[in-house]
């Protein structure tokens, strides 16, 4: 059977659905119209990372060949993604009741925006859906560092598309204002940094990450660096003024992060070091076990 997937997609969300995708095993090709992706000028190693594992196609669908050639492509394909606006593809002559007439196994994913039918039509990115769908609040200043209702809708698209596999083929729209509702949960207390037991400190080089959150992990932890003495400390401030954070700041200091680390592993308590970011080569974070 076909494993065909095709990404209609530019920006992030969609070829970021389609490098999982292609990481899964799935043939993907990427279908763009002459003009481009606008990230291969804004973000060129974000480009040819999501690029990773597809063979990508030129299609003008606003000629008749393109649209010829798509619904030819379509009718061997699995899955299809796309973002364009709600409307757009069914204008062109290749929306999901027409390509899924050709081929009714083909699971159609259309990355859209807004569920209210007053937004259904209306634009937007990464920082207005999550401002829309009440985010900002919980993220804070999160939206400067990681796209998050992209990169969750990205994994929102493709489960809806194993989804349609599983189901025989399907239509899905997966809105990107409510995307990141799962990562929404009410924010844990502590998780902050502010407590001693949990948080990045500096070493003699480079940086190390404590989560010592659980008694008998921050037990091992004093035990190991012989400051019992600390054991009832675990959650107080981390602040200039606690003389148990000073302290541990002042102990961190003397060892590298690779020497905190391999006592951490010696003795069974999470702390590693924090290394440093490299764009990964895969998106697949399992092995299948035997």
């Amino acid at each position: 059977m076909s494993q065909k997937v095709l990404d209609l997609c530019r920006l992030l969300p969609g070829p970021l659905a389609g490098r999982m995708l292609a990481d899964l095993g799935f043939e993907v090709v990427r279908l763009l119209p002459p003009a481009g992706d606008l990230t291969q000028a804004l973000s060129p190693q974000l480009y040819d990372w999501l690029a990773t594992g597809k063979q990508t196609i030129t299609l003008d669908l606003k000629t008749s060949d393109g649209v010829g050639q798509l619904k030819a492509l379509a009718a061997e394909a699995v899955i299809l993604l796309e973002m364009n606006r709600p409307g757009v593809m069914e204008r062109l002559g290749v929306g999901p009741e027409t390509l899924r007439a050709i081929n009714p196994k083909l699971t159609y994913v259309r990355i859209a925006s807004y569920r209210d039918a007053a937004l259904y039509e209306a634009p937007g990115h990464d920082l207005t859906y999550l401002a829309s769908g009440g985010f900002i609040p919980r993220f804070s200043d999160g939206w400067k560092y990681l796209q998050i209702a992209d990169g969750a809708g990205a994994y929102w698209a493709v489960i809806a598309a194993l989804d349609g596999l599983r189901k025989g083929g399907g239509f899905y729209e997966v809105y990107l204002s409510e995307a990141a509702a799962g990562l929404a949960y009410p924010p844990p207390i502590k998780l902050d940094g502010s407590i001693v037991c949990y948080g990045i400190y500096p070493t003699r080089e480079g940086q190390l990450a404590l989560g010592l959150l659980e008694p008998h992990f921050w037990q091992r932890f004093c035990a190991a660096v012989g400051r019992e003495d600390w054991k009832a400390s675990a959650f107080s401030p981390a602040i200039e003024s606690n003389p148990v954070y000073v302290e541990i700041k002042a102990l961190l200091a003397e060892r590298t992060a690779d020497e905190w680390e391999a006592l951490a592993l010696t003795h069974g308590f999470p702390a590693r070091k924090v290394q440093p970011y490299t764009p990964p080569p895969s998106t697949i974070p399992w092995r299948e076990a035997h």
